[in-house]
């Protein structure tokens, strides 16, 4: 059977989390062909393991999971993911249990619903933030549309939902937590529409961030992100 949707949730260090996770899903998994695949994103605790014996669970079928053996970075495993996903809609989220499984099935059905599904890109876009968070948001966003020439917003909020056309626009992706920024300017640059639905994010359950657990690692991905934007701007990805 043909599959119609593929969701990609990047792993890292997230052992803790993925039965409930796995749980979310389940509750709200829909009644078309569609897979969930959770890459173990080069974890250093026993996030294999959980997912090992989780996902044996018949219940669960629907989900699989795809291993990389030494981490890279955020974009690194997604693009490993997208490349391993077999459905004609593509979907990432992230694994951390602040975003609703049913979220990306929002995001899928607005897709599908379109006249031309492979010329648009859906995306979250969250409301309910703290004041400091959307202001680092917008601000990074406002950046991006200047300097990219081009309206970006909420670049981050997941999920992000196309059509797996677009894969073929992404051939030099970055391995880091760029990825979001060049899948939503490739898109823009190709001229395709960038809808959005409503989303919360949550509070994590169990772990911190990845890229700002504490002000410095907030400074870093900052910075990465700055310098990945005038490189994308120079013509250089990656």
């Amino acid at each position: 059977m043909d599959l119609r949707l593929s969701i990609v949730l990047p792993c890292y260090n997230e052992a803790d989390n993925l039965p409930l996770l796995l749980d979310a899903y389940r509750q709200v998994w829909e009644d078309l062909p569609a897979e969930l695949i959770l890459v173990d994103n080069g974890s250093t605790d026993h996030s294999a393991e959980v997912l090992a014996r989780t996902l044996a669970r018949p219940e669960l079928a629907f989900a699989r999971m795809v291993r990389v053996d030494l981490n890279r970075g955020y974009g690194h495993g997604l693009a490993t993911g997208l490349l391993a996903a077999r459905g004609e809609f593509l979907a990432f989220s992230h694994a951390d249990m602040q975003c609703s499984p049913a979220d990306v099935f929002a995001a899928y059905h607005r897709l599908a619903g379109q006249t031309e599904p492979a010329r648009a890109l859906v995306k979250g876009k969250r409301s309910k933030r703290d004041f400091a968070s959307s202001l680092v948001t917008n601000g990074m966003a406002l950046v991006a549309s200047s300097v990219l020439l081009t309206r970006l917003t909420d670049i981050n909020a997941q999920p992000k939902v196309f059509h797996r056309s677009h894969l073929a626009r992404l051939p030099d992706p970055p391995a880091g937590f760029q990825f979001d920024l060049y899948v939503l300017y490739q898109a823009r640059r190709a001229g395709l529409q960038i809808l959005t639905v409503p989303v919360v994010f949550g509070q994590r359950v169990h772990g911190q961030s990845k890229s700002a657990f504490n002000l410095l690692a907030r400074y870093r991905t900052s910075w990465a992100m700055l310098d990945y934007i005038v490189r994308l701007r120079l013509g250089g990805t990656g």
